[in-house]
Order: C-alpha cells, then sequence, then structure tokens
C-alpha cells in the first residue's frame, strides 16, 4: 500500500513537472514572439514601397518585395563605403581598446605601485562623467591634431575604456601569483609573462568585452556625427540620420538601411552567444 501511494505521489509530481514546464516554455515563447516583432516589421517595412509602411490597416507581408531599397541604397547612397567605414571603426576600436584594457587590468591586479587605488577609484570615477561633457575640449584638441572627419577621431576616445579596465582587472585577479613568479625565476620579461600566461587564461573574458565594445562602437552616433563630416567617411548610424528629411523622408530607404545595421549585431550574437554568456558568468564569478 505504502509503495502504490509512493508511486502515485511520483506520478503526480511528475505531470506537475510537465505541466509546469510546458506553461515556462509557452510563456517564453509568447514574451519571444512580442520581443521578435519589432525586428520582424522592420524586415517587412525594408521591402516595401514608401507608400506602404505606414497604411492601416497595416500590410505584414508585402505582395511585391521591393528589392531595389537595398540596390538604391548600395549604388546610389553609397551605403556599402559607409557599412565598410563602420565594420573598420567598430573593428580596430575593438582590438586596440582590448590590448589598452587587459594590460592597465593586469597593471592594476597584480603590481603594487603607489597611488594604485587612488589611479583606480579614478578610473571607476570617470565612469560617472557623461560624454557630453568632455564632447567640447575633446573637439578643440582634436581640431588641432587635424583629426577631424577621420576615423581616428573617433576611435580614440574610447581606447582607454574605463569599463573595460575594470572588467580585465577581475579577470586577472583570480591569476595565482605563483604562477608569475615561477616565470619571472625562470627569466621570463614582464611582457613575456603578460603575453604567454596572462593572454591564453584571458579568452573568455577578452570575448564577452569584445562583443561589449564592438556592439557599443558599431551603434554609436552623438561622436561620430559630431566628428565626421564628409558622406565617405560617415558610419551606419550617422548616414542613417542624414537620410531624414524635413520634406519627404525616405522611410523605405531608413528602413534598409536599419537592417543594414542590426543584422550584423544580430550574426555576431547569435555565433558568440555562448562566449558572451561564459565572459559575463566568470567575470562576475571572478569578480
Amino acid at each position: 500500500m505504502g509503495k502504490t501511494l509512493k508511486l502515485q505521489d511520483a506520478a503526480t509530481s511528475g505531470s506537475k513537472s510537465i505541466w509546469s514546464s510546458s506553461l515556462a516554455f509557452a510563456l517564453m515563447v509568447i514574451v519571444s514572439l512580442f520581443t521578435l516583432f519589432p525586428l520582424f516589421w522592420l524586415f517587412s517595412s525594408s521591402l516595401k514601397d514608401i507608400s506602404e509602411i505606414f497604411i492601416n490597416p497595416p500590410i505584414w507581408i508585402p505582395s511585391t518585395l521591393h528589392w531595389e531599397n537595398f540596390r538604391e541604397l548600395f549604388v546610389e547612397r553609397k551605403f556599402g563605403i559607409i557599412t565598410w567605414n563602420s565594420f573598420l571603426l567598430s573593428t580596430t576600436s575593438t582590438i586596440i581598446a582590448l590590448i589598452f584594457c587587459s594590460l592597465a587590468g593586469f597593471a592594476f591586479a597584480k603590481y603594487k605601485f603607489k597611488g594604485k587605488k587612488f589611479l583606480f577609484v579614478l578610473v571607476l570615477a570617470s565612469l560617472m562623467i557623461p560624454h557630453e561633457a568632455t564632447m567640447v575640449p575633446l573637439f578643440s584638441i582634436y581640431k588641432n591634431m587635424h583629426l577631424i572627419d577621420n576615423i581616428w577621431g573617433v576611435i580614440l576616445p574610447d581606447l582607454a575604456n574605463a569599463f573595460g579596465i575594470f572588467f580585465m582587472r577581475q579577470y586577472c585577479m583570480s591569476l595565482p601569483d605563483e604562477m608569475m613568479e615561477a616565470a619571472r625565476i625562470d627569466g621570463c620579461s614582464e611582457f613575456k609573462i603578460f603575453r604567454r600566461i596572462v593572454l591564453p587564461n584571458l579568452r573568455s573574458g577578452f570575448a564577452g568585452l569584445g562583443i561589449i565594445l564592438f556592439v557599443k562602437q558599431w551603434n554609436n552616433f552623438l561622436w561620430p556625427s559630431v566628428i565626421l563630416r564628409s558622406q565617405e567617411n560617415m558610419t551606419l548610424s550617422v548616414a542613417l540620420k542624414a537620410l531624414e528629411d524635413s520634406n519627404n523622408t525616405p522611410y523605405h530607404l531608413i528602413m534598409a538601411g536599419s537592417v543594414i545595421s542590426v543584422l550584423p549585431l544580430l550574426i555576431i550574437v547569435l555565433i558568440f552567444q555562448k562566449q558572451l554568456i561564459a565572459g559575463m558568468i566568470d567575470g562576475a564569478i571572478k569578480g
């Protein structure tokens, strides 16, 4: 009798677990559909004629796919060069920033020097300074350096990223000091220790921080709109804003340009989502 009751309880708990899992799955599907709906509307609108975008009731799937929207962007509006500018700027900025942030994070984590805590507090305090407050002095400095309408004028301000330094410091703090001391005894220089011992242990940190920095720079609008002037040097975010016209805004081209802007980020996140999640989790644990 007791065994029968236990089996019934197990069956009941098992059915409840199945129902709860099914309910949770259904809720996640519903939330996902609500989340993906703006993307669906964006992709659909990018293939519509401008007269079909704001029609009521809305046309969710256009009867005729207007691929010429993308052709006009790439051929007439030079969005091929503009997309390349965004990719080159974001990639270059991310790679150089990772090098500087990892070096600074390693120094703050493993070296002892006078004023170390004070300097680190200053680095963290810089996160509280809004970027808008530094735009005027930065513009004046870069004007004297002849970096106006130059891609390096956009890259330089983010090379020593305060968040990136803090992020990499948390990873470097978990590295055992004994391993580096053994390398010094074997005659390794400090840079060789960083290259041979530290860097291989920062892969997940590089992946997580790299994606964050790349997305940030790819979506950067305010500073590039101040520095970049000519169309051949524009980035996607600035070029999309430049498409607006007070009399006749080409919304179909803006939608197509937004797809070009969003699609690379979706691909990167889908490919590197495991590395991104692992980097965030490892950083939280090691922090």
